[in-house]
């Protein structure tokens, strides 16, 4: 894999801002979007999506994948045909179980121009070096050589990015759960995508609010957060050392950097309410706004207890993360060799703060369960001032 290669010419290479983006479903439409010139920010189509949510899909006992949580309202294809369906478009989603027809609808596509947003798994992705799957990761493919088998793709990286044939037929074929991509890719009028009136806004703004605050399925909205709460801190007090942070680990990794996490949704639901004012202005929208902000720096707060604070190895723990994320980021060859590094040191440093965590249990476990009381809170508060939009 090399990163910023000299892309070919193509329709996804003439603004900078073609590349990278917050999240990977909401900049893989907007890129598909201006490649089709229609310019609609990423706040805008998270919050005509469904905006944000909360879903917890808990460790199956003795099974090979540890538990997932996602803050952001649906999975694929949900909210990505509600994306579209806001926008007047009508939303294919094609799937095959055959790589030689994807792989020859691909060069269709783009033999004829066209980018094409499609699913893989990004545990075969060099720039997440994942070490687990997750099959529901848009990328936005432009441009592909056959004679080498090189394929140009923009993802969250600020620049394009290439693969190998073997490497993206691997992803898009993946059949590991959660989300296996089935070759998944999206098809529309992509030209023809408009914004809605207020009435469509105030919908998605209505429709966010009632999946935060209702109660079925358990594992979902604030319920199923209320319960996660519950779950993790009766961990933090009960649990063996190396589960409690095998636990804490992964809920920083999805709260802080998979996606966007609790508070990077937020931040974009914040965003989305001001960018969204010329549709939703009125009395209530100062108050929806002050509440979004609330909310985020609530999942903030929470999210700096998950790497907790137990010592020199606790914050080596939470330094290595960070800096791991901002290399992977970057995409560079040197900026994954250095994310590289850091992820061979991370075994011996949870290990480190496993040994340190035992006498600050209970702090840890209270300081938790208080900051889950105060992030359960600001959402409740927020999705009754949604409802007054």
């Amino acid at each position: 894999m090399t990163a910023r290669p000299t892309a070919p010419a193509g329709p996804l290479v003439a603004d900078p801002g073609e590349f990278g983006g917050a999240h990977c479903e909401t900049a893989a439409l907007r890129k598909q979007l201006l490649a089709h010139g229609v310019d609609i920010g990423e706040p805008l189509l998270l919050g005509l999506g469904g905006g944000i949510g909360f879903w917890y899909q808990p460790a199956a006992p003795g099974g090979p994948t540890r538990s997932m949580t996602s803050t952001r309202n649906g999975p694929f294809p949900l909210f990505t045909r509600r994306m579209c369906e806001a926008l007047g478009l009508r939303l294919t989603v094609h799937r095959t179980d055959d790589p030689a027809t994807a792989r020859r609808r691909l060069h269709e596509e783009l033999a004829a121009g066209r980018p094409v947003i499609a699913y893989v798994d990004l545990f075969h992705l060099p720039w997440f070096q994942a070490s687990r799957h997750f099959g529901g990761h848009a990328v936005v493919v432009y441009a592909a050589d056959e004679e080498t088998g090189t394929t140009w793709l923009s993802d969250r990286c600020p620049g394009p990015l290439t693969v190998d044939a073997a490497t993206l037929a691997a992803a898009r074929a993946s059949d590991h759960h959660p989300f296996p991509p089935s070759h998944a890719w999206l098809a529309a009028d992509w030209a023809t995508a408009r914004l809605p009136g207020p009435d469509g806004f105030r919908r998605a703004v209505h429709g966010c609010a009632e999946a935060l605050t209702r109660g079925t399925p358990p594992n979902e909205g604030l319920t199923g957060l209320a319960a996660f709460a519950a779950e993790l801190t009766h961990d933090l007090r009960t649990a063996p050392a190396d589960r409690v942070l095998d636990r804490l680990t992964a809920a920083h990794i999805d709260f802080e950097y998979a996606g966007t996490g609790g508070r990077g949704f937020r931040d974009l639901y914040h965003r989305f309410l001001t960018d969204a004012r010329p549709w939703l202005d009125g009395p209530h929208l100062p108050a929806a706004l002050a509440a979004a902000d609330d909310a985020r720096a609530a999942w903030g707060a929470l999210d700096r207890l998950l790497i907790p604070d137990t010592g020199p190895a606790g914050r080596a723990l939470a330094t290595a993360y960070r800096r791991r994320e901002r290399a992977l980021r970057r995409g560079t060859p040197g900026s994954l060799r250095r994310a590289g590094d850091l992820t061979a040191r991370l075994p011996d440093l949870r290990a480190a703060v496993a040994e340190e965590i035992e006498p600050h249990r209970d702090r840890l476990a209270e300081e938790t369960a208080t900051a889950f009381r105060r992030l359960l809170r600001t959402e409740h508060t927020l999705a009754r001032a949604l409802l007054r939009l």
